[in-house]
């Protein structure tokens, strides 16, 4: 996946010169997710596209694998294993249905039973990116990654994540700005939007965890919410917005206030 061409399409000229010097190539720039360190699960994944992305294979149990077989919590994990590609399957169904609440519901029991089905808190995640449930969303996509450090579909879910906040913060932009002259409603006392602050969060959350790189380098989480803030400024068509939302994040994840 070439997450820059998904998310953004064409980099500015200034971030892309950046993210070259902190990768030291002078190739062009390519963001990437970033594979870590395999565990003991093999995975097969579902190549879907956004819109009908719940993936219907299965990945088989780590901590199963890592035991011996007559090991007696061996059946036990299989068991629940089992358990938990059944809830999917029936997860599976209920969004093609249209429930999406069922699917929750459903893929929630699985994981209750099975919490290391990677699998699962993928596609739970999907189907709180499709309620628009962000938080919810990042927070399983980033569980499936830290139970398969190699998961191929949690990381195009997060660049799908990336790019509804984007929408999201032009909204916001046009509608009400990122700063006020004053604070209350929908600001803080450091009159900056509340809910910007909490979109930068978010980022700030998905950046932490090293997901996408720059040539062969984890993306630093700086240069993540920097691509964002241009990719907004971009999409408003005025480089000031860039400047101002900046400012609305200071102080998160260590910005400069």
């Amino acid at each position: 996946m070439r997450f820059w061409s998904k998310m953004f399409g064409r980099c500015t000229s200034a971030i892309q010169a950046k993210a070259t010097r902190q990768s030291g190539s002078t190739t062009t720039m390519a963001l990437t997710w970033r594979p870590r360190k395999r565990g003991a699960m093999n995975v097969c994944f579902s190549n879907e596209s956004m819109g009908n992305a719940v993936s219907t294979n299965h990945s088989r149990y780590s901590c199963a694998e890592a035991l011996p077989v007559n090991d007696p919590q061996w059946f036990r994990v299989l068991q629940a294993h089992v358990i938990a590609v059944q809830s999917n399957d029936r997860a599976v169904r209920f969004f093609r249905e249209g429930r999406l609440d069922d699917a929750i519901a459903e893929l929630g029991c699985g994981l209750e039973v099975s919490p290391r089905y990677a699998t699962g808190h993928s596609n739970l995640g999907f189907l709180h990116l499709r309620k628009g449930q962000f938080d919810q969303a990042v927070a399983c996509l980033l569980q499936a990654l830290e139970v398969d450090p190699q998961h191929h579909d949690a990381p195009d879910h997060l660049v799908d994540v990336l790019s509804a906040l984007i929408e999201e913060l032009v909204q916001i932009g046009g509608r009400d700005g990122f700063l006020s002259t004053q604070p209350g409603g929908k600001f803080d006392d450091a009159n900056r939007h509340m809910r910007t602050r909490a979109i930068g969060a978010l980022v700030a959350k998905i950046g932490q965890h090293g997901i996408f790189k720059v040539g062969n380098r984890p993306l630093a989480n700086g240069l993540l919410m920097e691509i964002v803030i241009n990719a907004v400024a971009q999409k408003m068509g005025n480089p000031r917005y860039a400047i101002s939302l900046k400012s609305a994040w200071s102080g998160i994840d260590g910005r400069d206030r």
